[in-house]
């Protein structure tokens, strides 16, 4: 009996059943067109690599068998909820709580600058110091960071490291280093251990969020990571340009109820709540904004685009990847023909070369529309932000991508108050004098692989 038809026929059968198989979960999921387009695509070209893929990637929520507790954020009962934007209804509507306005707010873009105020909270720290990242990487500016964690920890103070399993791979590969926190009293977790519990933790799940607290009160958040690519007491080490925002006051509370619920989840036990601080703080108008497989509506997607089609004059955005889904394309596309000066600022070559092949036919669509398209020179631009006219302005740790808006666990802080959307604004006129105008490519080979590239951005 020749057995080669058998084989091949087999061949065959197993990849229809597999499509099939991936084909009837993209519906019961009720997965996008665009998503589903991309897969099967590849699914087609590829059944037998694609669809295990497709298993293993291709998730955006958490099951709920393996949450333990849902997440919400509870709001200030002391504050009142008075609306300065019209975006606050939807979010409210979708379970955020208004926004505080009792904060100072301050945006760190030294690399210095940051170390020094990252070390010095560390110091001052007298009850807790709660840090979560997704990359943390062992060199000579975080090894003194990390002495000084076990210092601290050794005194009494709480301290509690979270980090993302995939960002820190080799700390979670090697842990060597981060037993001797344990030893001194602190606690350290890795966020979705893909080695442990393979079915719980979805490897294309990721803990993206930046989130430094001390004492409840004081924190930062960005895009930084624990590197010194980020930041360090000599910037001419560092590889990216970005910024940490230094936030005191009630907004710390709500960051503070994300990393308890974050805590809770990697460690597999209850949440342990913070209270509010007490006091004044200042006068800075600030809403957090957790998203991600975790939370139970789309909360940030639907007021980024909310944002986008409610702008009158201006969208400044500024991000390190920008590769969309088309909802957020045609937004954009939309806002300029209403007459709305569209600018985004990417770095002239990001440290992902697929996004950046990605990204291209989104920014030369953008251009010949009549948007502004700046390439960031110098170090690879990091840094997130987005400014609604003068009315709102959006940081955090989201990139304007499909990855970080459908499939990270993220946070944000939308900023209203005039002071600080001027801060924000000031450096991001530094970025763009820094950067210079996107051209579109002339040739035709480069055209084509871009929009293939289009067509399976909902992968990328």
């Amino acid at each position: 009996m020749d057995i080669q038809p058998i084989l091949y026929y087999s061949f065959l059968v197993g990849g229809e059943i597999l499509a099939i198989s991936a084909l009837l979960h993209m519906i019961a999921t009720r997965r996008s067109p665009s998503s589903m387009i991309a897969w099967m695509l590849a699914i087609f070209v590829f059944p037998y690599i694609a669809v295990p893929f497709y298993f293993l990637f291709g998730h955006r929520k958490l099951i709920k068998r393996y949450q333990k507790f849902p997440f919400s954020l509870k709001p200030v009962e002391t504050e009142a909820s008075k609306t300065v934007h019209p975006v606050q209804k939807l979010l409210l509507a979708d379970g955020i709580p208004p926004p505080s306005r009792n904060n100072r707010f301050e945006l760190l873009d030294s690399p210095t600058d940051v170390y020094e105020a990252i070390y010095e909270r560390i110091e001052r720290a007298e009850r807790s110091i709660d840090i979560c990242v997704y990359q943390f990487t062992l060199d000579d500016t975080t090894r003194p960071l990390l002495d000084l964690l076990c210092k601290r920890a050794a005194e009494g103070v709480r301290v509690r490291l979270l980090l993302d399993s995939i960002g820190s791979l080799k700390l979670y590969l090697f842990p060597g280093p981060l037993k001797r926190v344990e030893q001194k009293g602190g606690e350290v977790a890795f966020f979705m251990p893909f080695l442990r519990l393979p079915l719980r933790n979805f490897v294309n799940l990721r803990n993206h969020r930046k989130i430094f607290i001390f004492d409840d009160t004081v924190m930062f958040t960005g895009g930084m990571n624990l590197s010194k690519a980020y930041f360090a007491k000599d910037a001419r080490q560092t590889i990216y340009t970005d910024f940490l925002c230094r936030i005191e006051g009630v907004a710390t509370h709500f960051y503070a109820q994300i990393f308890a619920m974050d805590w809770a989840f990697a460690t597999q036990t209850a949440p342990k709540m913070p209270k509010p601080p007490e006091g004044r703080f200042g006068s800075a108008s600030i809403q957090v904004i957790p998203s991600g497989p975790d939370t139970p509506t789309e909360a940030l997607v639907e007021a980024l685009l909310s944002l986008i089609y409610g702008a009158l004059e201006r969208i400044t955005i500024v991000t390190p990847y920008f590769v969309l889904n088309e909802e957020f394309m045609q937004a954009l596309v939309i806002a300029l023909h209403r007459g709305v000066k569209v600018t985004v600022i990417v770095p002239e070559h990001s440290d992902h070369t697929i996004s950046d092949i990605g990204r291209g036919s989104y920014l030369r669509e953008l251009a010949l529309k009549g948007g502004t398209v700046l390439l960031h020179r110098g170090k690879i631009l990091h840094a997130k932000a987005i400014l609604f006219d003068r009315s709102c302005a959006s940081v955090g740790s989201v990139n304007f991508d499909n990855r970080s808006l459908f499939y990270n666990f993220e946070a944000v802080s939308f900023v209203y108050s005039s002071p600080e959307i001027g801060e924000i604004e000031r450096w991001m006129e530094r970025i763009a004098a820094e950067s210079h105008p996107y051209e579109a490519p002339d040739n035709l080979f480069k055209t084509h692989m871009e929009n293939l590239m289009r067509i399976l951005a909902p992968l990328v």
